[in-house]
């Protein structure tokens, strides 16, 4: 065996038992040499991928996954969150604007029915008794604990759709219309409204809304105050 394959082979194969090297090697002091440096090298290479590994690395690795699942799980359960608070906070705006647009303006539609009836009831002289208004507030479950000045006039009347009663009447300096109205839930029964000609305000009781309307030159709230102690509604 040469020179060219006694390195060739041992390079191929440090552990080589091969007949013929072991031959050549043992004839020849340096490539006995050569021979145990190869295997020193090959010794330390061995060694060099020789790494411990840690006895908790598998735990480490496991746990790693686990906190990173946590967190993406986390993430997209934060940004649900979120998009439902998002979309619940849309949605209770739009309802609580839908609901506030949806309400019947009571003294508004009042100063309309005024408007409109002119001088039918404006100009009524009937001069109706207490027992005969307290007649007809008994089907609103109410009545006028206390007489007013005058009352002019006093008959049902279709109010927005529903039936409601329409009087006439002095109040103090104040000659005004005063409508009771069974309540319903889309009323505002706390309005208070006003155009060139009229004003109106409304008082909330348990099973009706009054409103007062009067034209700009009388007195509606001071009236309104003394009406609310005059109107009594059961429950």
């Amino acid at each position: 065996m040469d020179d060219l394959e006694f390195r060739r082979t041992l390079y191929s194969d440090p552990n080589s038992q091969d007949l013929k090297l072991k031959e050549t090697m043992l004839a020849d002091p340096k490539k006995q040499d050569f021979y145990k440096e190869l295997k020193l090298l090959d010794k330390k290479m061995e060694q060099a991928f020789e790494v411990d590994v840690p006895a908790d690395l598998v735990h480490k690795l496991l746990l790693k996954q686990t906190m990173e699942r946590h967190a993406k799980t986390k993430k997209r359960t934060v940004f649900q969150f979120a998009m439902v608070a998002s979309v619940a906070f849309v949605m209770g705006i739009s309802f609580t604007l839908w609901q506030s647009t949806s309400l019947v303006n009571l003294s508004e539609n009042a100063i309309a029915h005024v408007r409109a009836e002119g001088e039918h009831a404006l100009g009524a002289h009937e001069n109706i008794t207490l027992e005969q208004v307290n007649a007809k507030l008994a089907s609103f479950g109410g009545q006028l604990t206390d007489n007013v000045d005058q009352i002019y006039y006093a008959n049902f009347c279709d109010f927005n759709e529903i039936r409601s009663l329409h009087m006439v009447m002095q109040v103090g300096n104040d000659k005004v219309t005063v409508f009771v109205v069974p309540n319903e839930n889309n009323f505002d029964s706390q309005s208070v409204s006003k155009d060139n000609n009229y004003s109106g305000e409304t008082m909330d009781f348990t099973r009706a809304s009054v409103i007062v309307v009067g034209d700009n030159g009388s007195n509606v709230h001071k009236a309104k105050q003394t009406l609310s102690k005059k109107f009594k509604f059961s429950a």
